[in-house]
């Protein structure tokens, strides 16, 4: 089974961790890899929604 983001193998896939469900009639299987990126990008997101002080000096530019 191959990653729908950037199609490399799912190596010990399981559906508890590597299955997104995008709503009642969508999912893909995506890989850790790319589950570890999505989850920064997400996490991103919220520090400049909620920027808390920790946040702050996770996600700064430089």
């Amino acid at each position: 089974m191959n990653c729908v983001l950037c199609q490399n193998p799912i190596r010990d896939y399981d559906p508890a961790f590597n299955r997104l469900q995008i709503d009642e009639s969508r999912a893909v299987d995506i890989c850790q890899e790319c589950v570890d990126r999505f989850l920064k990008w997400q996490q991103g997101k919220y520090a400049r929604l909620f920027p808390t002080n920790a946040a702050k000096r996770r996600f700064r530019k430089s």
